[in-house]
C-alpha cells in the first residue's frame, strides 16, 4: 500500500488483486420468506395508470419508474426508514432495496423527494383501495364490519405558534373605532366633512394624492420632526393592514378556535402525552382510521378535537372509496350523537356504538340522580313522569333544536306541575349561580334518537355486540399502538393537511404488508375476528 495512492481517495488502488466475479441477480440471496418478496409480488398486482398521469409525457422520462420509487418508498416504511437520504443510501447498500430496483440505477434522494411532493392524496387512496380488493382475494375481507376510532396527532408545528379566534375577533372589533377616530383627525386637518364617510381604503388614497399635491416628503429616523399628513397616513395604512391581516386569518381559522403559524392547518387541542403535565394545548391533527380485518382500510385527518363530528364525513370518504359498504359500523362513545346515528340508519347501517353514558349509568350517583328521566315513573297511556316527590310531569310542547352543523331534531318538553315547597327541589334541579330556578323542573326527550340508541344498544349487548367490542379494542386501538409505539411515529412529520394524509397513506400500505406477511408466516389467514376467550 502506498501513501500516494491513499492522498487520492480512491481506495480501488489499494487494495490486492481480486479475481473478477460475474454479479448475479440480487434475488438469489433474498430468503424465500422475507416480507420484500411479498411487497413486490402484492404491489405488483396495482394498476399504475393514475400515478404515471402525475408524469408529463413530453420532455424527460424519470430515470426509475415511478412504480418502483413506489414499492422502495413503502418498502422503506415497513423498516421505519422514512428520511429519503436514508432510503437512497439503502439502495446502494442493502440487496432488497437492488433487488426492488430490477437493474436501474440508485436514485438520489432527490428523486424521491420530487416523487413524494409529485403524489396526491386521491391518487394514494385509488391504490390503497386496490390493494385492500387485492388482498380480498386471498383473505377474510368481506366488509362485513369497520372499526373507527380516532387520535389526536401532535403536529409538526412550533408549540408556541398559536393564533386564537377570540383574540382576533376582539382586537377587529376595536378598528372601527380607531378609523372613525382617524377620520374625524382628517376632516379636521384637511378642512373636509366628507372624509369621515371613506372607508380605510379610500381614506389612504385621499391621504396620498393630499401629500402629492403638497409635495411634502417621508421622513424617518430619531431626530426628524414627521408632517401631520404623514402620520395621518401611517395611522391609516396600519388600520388597513391590521384589516386585512385579521380577515386573512379569520378566513384560515374557519369554524375552527385556533391555528398554528407553522402549520395553519394544524388546530391546538388537548392531548394525552403532556410532557409538562399541565393540561397545555399543543398543535395537532384528529386522526381517524377504518379497520377491517385487521388491514387498514381507511385514513382521515380532521381538524376536530372531538371525534363526533368526524363521523359522517369519514364515512362518506369510506364509501366513495369502496364500491361495497360495510355492515357494521363499530366505534367508541366519542361518535355517539343524534346526528350521527340518524344518518347511519338512513343509509342502512348496522350500528354497534357505545353509548355516551354507558359507563356513567354503571355508577351509584347516575343511578340515586332524581333530577334524570331514565330515574323516574313513564306513564305510557297518559305520557307522564312522576318524579320522586310523586308529582307529574305532563307534556307541554314539542321544541326544534338546530346543532352547529345544521342537524334540525325535535325534543318533546315534559314539565312537572309545580316545584313549590318541593324538599326534593335541590337534588332534582341543577343550580346556576348557587340559586334555583324560578320555573319548574322540565324534562327534553329526544323519542327518535331514543328508539335509535334502543336500536343499537340491542345489538351493543347482544353475543354478536360484545364480539365486535372487543375486536375493535384489538384491532383499531393496537393499529394506533403499532404505529406510535413499535413504529415510533408519535408526531407527524410533515406539515399540511394534504402532506400529512399523504404520509399516513404510505404508513398503512407499510402497515398492511406487513400485517399480511404476519398472518401467512402464523397460518392466520380466513381470521378475521378474534374469539372470544372462555375460562377453563
Amino acid at each position: 500500500m502506498k501513501k500516494n495512492h491513499i492522498q487520492h481517495g480512491n481506495y480501488t488502488k489499494i487494495s490486492g488483486f481480486r479475481q473478477v466475479v460475474l454479479s448475479l441477480d440480487y434475488g438469489i440471496r433474498i430468503g424465500p420468506n422475507e416480507p420484500v418478496r411479498l411487497l413486490d409480488a402484492v404491489l405488483e398486482e396495482l394498476d399504475y395508470t393514475k400515478l404515471l398521469h402525475l408524469y408529463s409525457s413530453k420532455g424527460r422520462k424519470s430515470l426509475v419508474p415511478p412504480s418502483i420509487l413506489f414499492k422502495i418508498y413503502v418498502y422503506a416504511m415497513t423498516e421505519g426508514i422514512v428520511s429519503v437520504r436514508k432510503i437512497a443510501e439503502q439502495c446502494t447498500k442493502n440487496i432488497h432495496y437492488m433487488w426492488l430496483l430490477q437493474g436501474y440505477p440508485a436514485p438520489s434522494h432527490m428523486v424521491f423527494h420530487r416523487f413524494f411532493k409529485r403524489l396526491t392524496t386521491e391518487v394514494l387512496q385509488d391504490l390503497l383501495t386496490q390493494l385492500i380488493e387485492t388482498l380480498s382475494q386471498v383473505d377474510s375481507i368481506n366488509f362485513s364490519e369497520v372499526f373507527i376510532d380516532g387520535t389526536k396527532w401532535e403536529a409538526y408545528a412550533n408549540k408556541y405558534s398559536f393564533v386564537w379566534k377570540k383574540a382576533i375577533v376582539k382586537h377587529a372589533a376595536k378598528l372601527p373605532d380607531k378609523l372613525k377616530e382617524l377620520q374625524r383627525k382628517v376632516a379636521m386637518e384637511l378642512q373636509q366633512d366628507e372624509v369621515t364617510l371613506l372607508t380605510d381604503d379610500e381614506l389612504l388614497v385621499c391621504l396620498e394624492t393630499e401629500i402629492t399635491k403638497q409635495q411634502i416628503q417621508f421622513v424617518y429616523g430619531s431626530g426628524k420632526l414627521k408632517h401631520t399628513l404623514q402620520r395621518l397616513f401611517e395611522e391609516c395604512a396600519a388600520i388597513r393592514n391590521k384589516r386585512i391581516e385579521y380577515d386573512e386569518k379569520l378566513q384560515l381559522l374557519g369554524t375552527r378556535n385556533s391555528y398554528s403559524k407553522t402549520d395553519p392547518d394544524a388546530t391546538f387541542m388537548r392531548l394525552k402525552e403532556d410532557h409538562m403535565l399541565n393540561g397545555q394545548l399543543k398543535p395537532a391533527y384528529n386522526v381517524q382510521l377504518a379497520v377491517h380485518s385487521e388491514y387498514i382500510v381507511g385514513v382521515g385527518v380532521f381538524p376536530n378535537p372531538t371525534d363526533t363530528k368526524t363521523l359522517i364525513p369519514f364515512m362518506k370518504q369510506l364509501e366513495s372509496q369502496y364500491k361495497q359498504k360495510f355492515q357494521y359500523v363499530v366505534a367508541d362513545a366519542g361518535y355517539d350523537s343524534n346526528e350521527n346515528l340518524s344518518w347511519l340508519l338512513a343509509r342502512d347501517y348496522k350500528t354497534c356504538i357505545k353509548p355516551s353514558n354507558y359507563e356513567r349509568s354503571k355508577t351509584k350517583r347516575y343511578r340515586e340522580d332524581i333530577g334524570r328521566a331514565d330515574n323516574m315513573t313513564y306513564d305510557e297511556m297518559n305520557d307522564t313522569f312522576t318524579c320522586a316527590k310523586g308529582r307529574k310531569l305532563y307534556f307541554e310542547r314539542i321544541r326544534r333544536s338546530k346543532s352547529k352543523t345544521g342537524f334540525v331534531y325535535e325534543s318533546r318538553v315534559y314539565r312537572c306541575e309545580r316545584c313549590n315547597y318541593c324538599g326534593l327541589r335541590s337534588r332534582c334541579q341543577k343550580t346556576y349561580y348557587g340559586m334555583l330556578p324560578k320555573s319548574n323542573k322540565a324534562l327534553y326527550i329526544s323519542t327518535n334518537y331514543q328508539a335509535m340508541l334502543d336500536k343499537n344498544n340491542d345489538t351493543f349487548n347482544s353475543p354478536l355486540g360484545i364480539l365486535l367490542r372487543m375486536n375493535r379494542s384489538i384491532q383499531v386501538e393496537g393499529v394506533f399502538g403499532v404505529l406510535k409505539e413499535d413504529m415510533m411515529y408519535k408526531r407527524l412529520r410533515h406539515r399540511g393537511k394534504d402532506t400529512v394524509k399523504k404520509d399516513l397513506l404510505l404508513m398503512a400500505f407499510s402497515f398492511n404488508l406487513m400485517k399480511l406477511h404476519n398472518r401467512i408466516q402464523k397460518g392466520r389467514l380466513g381470521q378475521r375476528l378474534f374469539e372470544i376467550k372462555t375460562a377453563a
